[in-house]
């Protein structure tokens, strides 16, 4: 039987964020899947490294639901919303490449370099308030506070508003699993009014070094976005930076822990972290579905092909695990040297990717400093995730150690 005549394999939330539950599941033996996902809808899931990479460049699949079959637009709540729908995410050639071209200074190597030392500082402050505890769930004293601060104050979101802001991230990331309709659409009104505001408070004081101030004025004599598509790719800015890195740092944390040996490594050799963060990234992506692409004609990947208006599912993880290219994809091996997948591929690559690896330089190698003989404070088998199929997110990750020399200390 052809895989395109087998009756679709119905996935879990659990399965989608487990490479290993997910392969044992759908096999090995061919790079494409016919599914159903956690939420009901159809599509093709891609697991195969090479066909992935290929799917993520090829010009006819389509991030516009424009292109979806009739059938799946039920689906499709956020692109049913007015807000988020004119994010770049959203959209394909030519207005992606138009909106990219303003935004993408947000993420110029030089901006990213002069945010080191504020990266830095954050990151010795929030060790500082920690080390001589002894223990802390690692999700709220670490994780969310670190790249929700960078990326607050690059962007001047006030202190009282990032509590409120960041809950209506959750809101998103949790769709259709955690978030109802709703609720997603609270959330888009929501985004939508604050950034409108945040704008037009830039707009009147000119004179800020933050990241909106320089979005507007490279506005200004040859507006290249439209004031809604402001908004929502100031959003996408905003949330996918933070969620990439939350996600990022506490799953390399634990990554680490259970495997010493690289960690002992890493004690010894600092200049090892950045290699260790890429491998962390392929091990467990912080965001592990890329959905919604949609055939604008006929397409083949593997042996099937796939047709117009059909979708198709890129599963980061199985690609990051394909035997193909990376022997041994459950071991932790700092070595490796074949780039992942995990930011994406094509057009649609992460803007926020060199600000996720700052930050992991900089999280891991100052933690290492700071902190000795960390461990786990739970049993492992008591960690929980958060129910997503679109991001991998620990709800919580007590942790036990000793402060060693350092900042504090000094």
């Amino acid at each position: 039987m052809s895989e395109r005549d087998a009756e679709p394999i119905a996935l879990t939330a659990d399965e989608m964020t487990n490479p290993v539950a997910l392969l044992e599941r759908l096999g090995t033996d061919k790079p494409i899947h016919k599914v159903l996902l956690p939420d009901g809808m159809p599509g093709w899931l891609v697991t195969g490294y090479r066909e992935a990479r290929r799917a993520l460049s090829d010009p006819r699949l389509a991030r516009s639901n424009e292109h979806a079959d009739a059938s799946l637009q039920k689906y499709l709540a956020l692109y049913n919303d007015e807000f988020f729908r004119h994010s770049m995410v959203f959209n394909d050639r030519p207005r992606h490449t138009r909106m990219k071209k303003l935004v993408s200074q947000a993420f110029t190597p030089r901006y990213l370099e002069n945010l080191r030392p504020k990266v830095q500082r954050i990151t010795d402050d929030l060790i500082d308030g920690i080390a001589a505890a002894g223990e802390t769930e690692v999700i709220e004293s670490l994780a969310v506070p670190l790249p929700n601060s960078v990326i607050c104050d690059w962007f001047g979101v006030p202190m009282s508003d990032r509590e409120e802001f960041r809950y209506y991230c959750g809101v998103v990331t949790g769709l259709a699993v955690s978030a109802t309709a709703n609720e997603l659409t609270a959330a888009g009104k929501y985004f939508d009014r604050y950034l409108g505001e945040l704008i037009r408070d830039r707009t009147v004081d000119s004179d800020g070094d933050d990241m909106i101030s320089a979005i507007l004025h490279g506005q200004e004599g040859n507006a290249t976005l439209s004031d809604i598509e402001l908004r929502a790719n100031i959003f996408l800015m905003l949330t996918g930076s933070v969620e990439t890195a939350v996600n990022m740092i506490a799953n390399g944390l634990l990554a680490l822990l259970r495997n010493p040996g690289q960690l002992a490594r890493l004690r010894a050799d600092p200049s090892l972290v950045p290699q260790a963060v890429e491998e962390i990234l392929r091990l467990d992506p912080p965001v592990v579905t890329v959905a919604y692409h949609f055939a604008k004609d006929s397409v083949a990947i593997g042996d099937v092909v796939v047709e117009p208006g059909e979708h198709v599912v890129i599963s980061m993880p199985a690609t990051n695990y394909d035997t193909r290219e990376f022997p041994e994809p459950t071991k932790f091996d700092i070595d490796r040297q074949k780039p992942h997948l995990s930011f994406s591929h094509g057009i649609h690559f992460c803007l926020g990717a060199p600000l996720a690896r700052l930050e992991g330089d900089v999280f891991f190698t100052t933690l290492l400093d700071r902190l000795g003989d960390i461990e786990l404070a739970v049993p492992e088998s008591s960690l929980a995730w958060k129910p997503s199929y679109f991001v991998h997110r620990l709800q919580a990750l007590p942790i036990r150690y000793t402060a060693t020399a350092g900042r504090a200390a000094a």
